[in-house]
């Protein structure tokens, strides 16, 4: 049987040459339907690996009972103390627990490229939090000065909005503000921000409490015997997050619609594909009805007739892939993408690239299943009269 398979399927591929036009078809529908596929997904990766470059395996945010949000939050400075004073935490070089008190504000900004206005997060943070923090780095100007209306911003915000260069005064909610600065954050989402002192950012828009509170543990192993202690103390009604796990509850909504989409044009693509694939392969089996029949006549099964159209139909789907991924990654990898307020970059990972291919794999067995039964099945008689 093996022998047969080999035999049929060697024959199949040396007469590829003669229907080049056919199995070109395939190739190029495969090709299409996994770059499409990959170069969406390409969009999820790129904003999940931005989220993951910000916060360590030990940093957590604690939010008040109830909000889903940083900025929907109302801390008081008695609250804030007793978190600083929970079991668990990090020191600093300066031997005071690693906890910033963090004031977040949703605040207007005009797009550079439409002059359209959208909202941005305006964070209030302490120096001695961003100095501490080994993927902070101011890169142009200086960092804020406490109790002044100076503040710094991400060089993706500033690339996008407008008013955010260095020596701009900039108008929120009727405050003005003096941008002195611009600081990367290791390509990580915290880039799409600004921040400003906290005390000065919460005393500029009227707020009394903050919204929540980063900190840093000892050590992840900590996380239950910090989290038990806050969230038993009847003074405080506090939620706590590992800071990944914050991050993945925010975007999930928006890696949800990126997958659905990228799934679903994916399928409608494949499903064009499949139907290409099927008329070549039937073309194909056609063709040869004289030649399969002639093999069926001298003793071969209809097994191999069967496995060697449906290798036909992979060995054409695989490049087809192959091609796909590659256009995607030279195309889309690392390429800038904005979405609402968001800057990052898209990554066309290992693990799509392997995605794209098991893709077309299915392609082409879904494609070659009916042609591969019609090949199996011709009568020997009718194929050996057919001209």
């Amino acid at each position: 049987m093996f022998k047969q398979i080999v035999a049929v399927t060697v024959m199949n591929i040396r007469s590829l040459p003669q229907r080049l036009g056919s199995s070109l078809v395939v190739v190029i529908g495969v090709a299409c339907v996994v770059a499409v596929m990959i170069s969406l997904l390409a969009i999820k990766e790129g904003v999940m690996q931005s989220a993951g470059r910000n916060g360590a395996p030990n940093q957590v945010i604690v939010l008040s009972s109830g909000s889903t949000a940083a900025y929907m939050g109302s801390i008081s400075r008695e609250q804030a103390a007793i978190v600083a004073d929970a079991p668990g935490l990090k020191q600093g070089k300066d031997g005071k627990p690693m906890v910033d008190p963090q004031a977040t504000i949703i605040v207007e900004v005009t797009r550079k490229s439409d002059g359209g206005s959208t909202n941005v997060g305006f964070l209030g943070e302490s120096a001695r939090w961003l100095s501490l923090d080994p993927n902070f780095k101011v890169v142009k100007g200086r960092m804020f000065r406490p109790a002044v209306r100076e503040m710094i911003v991400g060089k993706n915000a500033r690339a996008q909005f407008k008013n955010l260069d260095v020596g701009d005064h900039v108008s929120l909610r009727g405050s003005d503000w003096l941008v002195v600065g611009v600081f990367e954050a290791n390509g990580g989402l915290a880039e799409n921000t600004m921040v400003g002192d906290t005390d000065t950012v919460l005393a500029a828009f009227d707020r009394n409490a903050f919204q929540n509170i980063t900190a840093q543990l000892a050590s992840p192993a900590d996380f239950k015997r910090f989290k038990d202690a806050l969230t038993s103390n009847p003074q405080l009604q506090v939620d706590v997050k590992l800071q990944s796990q914050y991050i993945k509850d925010q975007l999930q909504q928006l890696t949800v619609i990126l997958n659905f989409v990228a799934y679903f044009v994916g399928t409608v693509m494949a499903v064009g594909a499949v139907f290409g694939a099927i008329n070549t392969m039937y073309s194909a089996v056609d063709a040869r009805a004289r030649e399969i029949a002639t093999l069926r006549a001298i003793g071969f099964g209809g097994a191999a007739m069967v496995v060697s159209v449906m290798v036909e139909a992979l060995l054409l789907a695989v490049p087809g892939a192959l091609l796909g991924a590659l256009v995607a990654w030279l195309a889309f990898n690392g390429s800038a993408a904005h979405i609402a307020s968001l800057s990052f970059h898209l990554a066309v990972t290992p693990g799509l690239l392997l995605l794209g291919i098991i893709w077309s794999v299915v392609i082409g067995l879904i494609g070659g299943f009916l042609p591969a039964i019609r090949a199996a099945g011709l009568p020997v008689a009718t194929a050996l009269r057919a001209t």
